[in-house]
């Protein structure tokens, strides 16, 4: 099967260069506040003319309003929103975009999670105070019996890197996979040679 695959938490100019050449499926940028990796819709509007047009442009938000999340998607450009905090199912079917939503792992239920009307699931190692980029490894086991029961798609995340995400993708069968922390130099600072090493990973599957 053919895993899609998104490096996310892009921040500057290199790495919109670094994601071209890496070719992945999808780019993230994070406008949380609280992030390493914060972007301003304004800074990604600048970026993403340099993008190759046909990557998936994601914006990712943790309780924003409706209307800040509106703007960014016609400031930035971006074609997915996904949400990270405590927003409801109802506020992403008003929301009139393609949305992706978040759930941590150790938590998430394939009940719940059917009843979104989202593209994907976003199955993630995030805590209450630091929603994703972690860098810790989700527990594959609990992710695999998720995928399992969820006949939608399901997206996993959390410390997956070039050296883990072929192992990850066998234990969990999962449609797609995020990468953030794993393709980094140091937090927030991506490394242009682990983000095209975890795309030939995942393309060698």
């Amino acid at each position: 099967m053919r895993v899609y695959v998104k490096l996310c938490g892009l921040c500057r100019p290199s790495d919109i260069t670094a994601a071209n050449e890496a070719a992945p499926d999808a780019v993230g940028f994070v406008f949380w506040p609280r992030s390493v990796r914060f972007v301003r819709p304004e800074d990604v509007a600048q970026w993403v003319g340099d993008l190759r047009p046909d990557l998936e442009r994601v914006g990712v938000f943790v309780n924003a309003s409706a209307d800040e999340i509106r703007r960014a998607v016609a400031t930035a450009g971006l074609t997915i929103v996904q949400l990270h905090g405590n927003e409801s199912s109802t506020f992403a079917a008003a929301l009139g975009v393609r949305v992706w939503k978040a759930f941590p792992v150790a938590t998430a239920s394939p009940e719940e999670a059917a009843d979104w009307p989202v593209e994907a699931i976003v199955l993630d190692n995030g805590t209450t105070d630091q929603p994703g980029g972690t860098g810790r490894a989700a527990d594959w086991a609990r992710a695999a019996a998720f995928a399992r029961a969820f006949a939608g798609r399901m997206v996993l995340a959390g410390g997956l890197t070039p050296d883990n995400v072929a192992e990850a993708v066998r234990a969990v069968s999962p449609w797609g996979v995020d990468a953030s922390s794993g393709v980094e130099s140091e937090p927030g600072r991506k490394d242009p040679a682990r983000m095209k090493e975890f795309v030939q990973r995942c393309r060698a599957i």
